[in-house]
């Protein structure tokens, strides 16, 4: 005996069975992105760190970004806590979300101050090569990487996205930001010197 299929029966069958692709890749989209953790700066210093291609580890590590976190603990760092009616900056996460890596949510980089991942995003699906870089195709390989976590920052595209990120610490209201009027306009952040910004790391595989 032949059983009767409801037309409406058939038509959902018919939508959950096309639709269920997209509903499989968008899950797997968002799990891709909460699986992406921080893997800290040395990860990053095994090519980063090459001098043929700019040593962009060595230029980072003698920043102020690299002492991010240190300075929280230093006597200038207690002083401006103090000032802010803050007993331990260190462990505050008041200073802690600009002066770290991953906003003092994650212990492994912690120590490491604004490391690589704070701009570029974290790093533990696209840090192979094969995943952020190409001789070939520079294009086609960065965005892979931001499909795989990386921030999109690069470019002239990526000036609006490096302005919000750099911005989201560099602002006056921040409890360290300096008090002297002048020392506030030589401190400020301007669009034009964010925009710039990519120019003066020298990085053959990138922009």
């Amino acid at each position: 005996m032949q059983r009767h299929v409801s037309i409406p029966f058939r038509a959902a069958l018919f939508f959950f069975l096309t639709a269920l692709p997209f509903f499989t890749g968008l899950r797997s989209g968002l799990s891709g992105r909460v699986r992406a953790d921080f893997v800290g700066a040395d990860v990053c210093r095994k090519c980063h760190g090459i001098e043929a291609i700019g040593n962009q580890y060595r230029i980072w590590a003698a920043s102020l970004h690299a002492s991010a976190y240190v300075v929280l603990k230093g006597g200038k760092g207690r002083e401006i806590g103090q000032r802010a009616g803050l007993d331990s900056p260190h462990t505050d996460y008041k200073c802690l979300k600009c002066h770290t890596t991953g906003g003092g949510k994650r212990e492994q980089v912690r120590t490491e101050g604004v490391g690589c991942e704070a701009c570029h995003g974290p790093g533990s699906e696209y840090f192979e090569f094969s995943n952020h870089a190409s001789f070939l195709d520079r294009e086609s390989a960065y965005r892979k990487a931001v499909g795989l976590g990386m921030y999109p920052i690069l470019g002239v595209k990526g000036i609006k996205a490096r302005e919000k990120l750099c911005k989201n610490c560099h602002q006056e209201e921040r409890p360290c930001a300096p008090t002297d009027i002048e020392e506030k306009k030589r401190r400020r952040l301007s669009l034009s010197v964010i925009a710039d910004l990519p120019t003066k790391l020298k990085h053959p595989l990138r922009r």
